[in-house]
């Protein structure tokens, strides 16, 4: 997915009350977080296994929603841009080494992450 695509997804799952989470080998990503969205379906080749779990009082909606929404774009080869390349290369670089800046709870979260997103 190209980036645009990945941040219309994330928008459209904010819609939702449900949670939604996608797992990709040993990622797993919260469908309402661009960044872990960015790691992980802008990584996904066709043929790849994407597995989706959804919890919550509107899950069958969001669900549905999501499923149209992937029928329903053009995830075809989008060549990216400068700045879109740039961004998917380094995020986590970016979070990495912003680590010192933050507030040991955020920066407890954000190491939690890095360490589940990386292959």
């Amino acid at each position: 997915m190209s980036v645009h695509k990945v941040v219309e997804f994330v928008h459209l799952n904010e819609q939702y009350d449900s949670d939604l989470f996608f797992e990709k080998k040993e990622k797993m990503a919260n469908g309402k977080s661009i960044l872990g969205m960015m790691s992980l379906l802008t990584t996904v080749r066709v043929g790849e296994i994407v597995n989706v779990k959804a919890k919550g009082d509107d899950a069958d909606q969001l669900v549905n929603a999501i499923v149209t929404f992937v029928e329903q774009a053009d995830l075809g080869e989008e060549l990216l841009d400068y700045y879109e390349e740039e961004g998917v290369e380094t995020v986590e670089k970016a979070m990495t080494s912003s680590l010192t800046c933050w507030s040991p709870d955020v920066r407890n979260l954000a190491k939690s992450y890095l360490k589940t997103t990386r292959h």
